[in-house]
């Protein structure tokens, strides 16, 4: 062999090994940025329902609700006894009525929750805010109908029909519009000592108007009439199911809820807006926590990416090494120089893996609605999930805590291949050059 031919492929090998290297030096690259992407994208979404499961349940429902079983009997006097505590941030106070029912329409029916709220002083905002069709209107109307004929005369009878506003996802059930009549089939309790005790009454109302609030549970199952019509259709009298109170800080309900429990009897119970929902709030705190530590095991993969790219570059580059050391450079040096070149596979990563992290995040639903399009897979199905599109919200301190451990997880990676690069000894790196 001729000495051009044996450096040709010593210099061949010598190519194909850093060629080598730097594909394992971009894998280990992307695989830090892989995971912090992974990381911020699903944090920033796992917050984004935390943040948007709370703002549409505290505006949809009370933030304190007290209740009494059988029935509140004197709601005016009760109403009445909270006002004078003077509770602060209270903004609102109001009787309610919630009850189950079927829903009927010519076309279809279904069972929903009825709410029959006091619309003088409950807020009613948020249904303002997100209505789409018609108006916030619970005006009973009154109609002329024909009664049965008696010989020749004809007799007309007034019937006052109850006004209801529901929601997109359940106007779209029935099938109805701003307009349409529709029946609520609602079960009461019979007072006399009947053989049957529970009874069931049709009673026909005219959908006014139509919300999408965004939250699949309540466009698809809530109906909202007036607390009259509620009172008369589950033949409650004056009695009601609660009291709602609203404050200013929605925080603020367990702590009232304490101090008005000294005030009423033993038979009335209190529930916040977190009581009525703890196993939704509960159950993202745990998936949280479960997805983060799973989703950190790609940045320790990626990790031992860079602790064996590190100990190829180590064995790559022996004789270097050698005649470093042979120069006087001091093992506290060499371990310097691999740590750094660990740092900056990091670094790279983490930054790259940022970026992309924080522009998915802002782009989740235009991403997802590109997917759709394009393949016909709905990433998101809101009949699945609670909301109508995916929520994020990015928070600075889940980012820095995220960059913060993979640059970690980086540098302590380079720790061993550098410890390894150190103690070689010079004479025996440059024994066969």
């Amino acid at each position: 062999m001729s000495f051009e031919t044996f450096i040709a492929q010593k210099h061949f090998r010598h190519r194909r090994t850093t060629g080598f290297i730097s594909l394992i030096s971009f894998i280990s690259v992307a695989g830090v940025a892989i995971g912090v992407m992974a990381l911020i994208v699903v944090l920033s979404v796992m917050s984004g329902f935390d943040t948007e499961l709370k703002s549409k349940i505290v505006n949809v429902q009370p933030h304190l609700r007290i209740e009494k079983i059988g029935g509140v009997d004197n709601p005016d006097a009760d109403i009445a006894k909270i006002r004078q505590l003077s509770l602060d941030g209270l903004l609102t106070l109001s009787a309610y009525i919630e009850g189950q029912a079927i829903i009927r329409s010519s076309e279809n029916a279904t069972g929903v929750m009825v709410k029959g709220l006091d619309t003088h002083n409950e807020d009613l905002s948020i249904y303002e805010k997100h209505l789409t069709y018609g108006e916030l209107n619970f005006t009973d109307q009154v109609f002329l109908q024909e009664s049965k004929r008696l010989l020749f005369f004809k007799k007309t009878e007034e019937q006052t029909v109850g006004s209801v506003v529901l929601g997109e996802s359940l106007a779209r059930v029935l099938r109805v519009r701003v307009g349409d009549s529709v029946k609520l089939i609602s079960p009461f309790q019979e007072k006399s000592d009947s053989i049957i005790p529970v009874k069931a009454e049709a009673r026909p109302f005219i959908v006014k108007g139509i919300f999408k609030i965004g939250m699949n549970d309540f466009d698809s199952a809530l109906v909202l009439i007036s607390l009259n019509q509620a009172q008369k259709m589950y033949h409650l009298d004056n009695r009601t199911t609660g009291l709602s109170l609203r404050f200013a800080d929605v925080d603020q309900a367990d702590h009232w809820k304490y101090i008005l429990r000294g005030s009423f009897a033993a038979d009335y119970y209190f529930r916040s807006w977190y009581d009525m929902n703890r196993n939704f709030f509960q159950a993202l705190k745990v998936e949280k926590s479960v997805m983060t530590i799973l989703l950190a095991l790609i940045i320790l993969v990626a990790a031992f990416n860079i602790v064996s790219t590190l100990i190829m570059i180590v064995m790559e580059k022996t004789k270097d090494i050698g005649i470093l050391r042979a120069l006087g450079a001091t093992r506290a040096s060499i371990r310097k120089i691999f740590v750094i070149e660990g740092f900056c596979i990091g670094l790279m990563g983490v930054v790259s893996g940022a970026c992309l992290g924080l522009w998915v995040a802002s782009n989740l639903n235009t991403l997802s609605d590109f997917i759709k399009n394009t393949t016909g897979f709905e990433v998101f199905p809101s009949d699945i999930y609670y909301f109508d599109k995916i929520p994020a919200e990015i928070h600075g301190t889940d980012i820095i805590t995220i960059v913060i451990f993979a640059m970690l997880v980086s540098v302590f990676a380079g720790l061993y291949p550098a410890h390894r690069a150190a103690k070689l000894n010079p004479i025996e790196a440059l024994h066969y050059e």
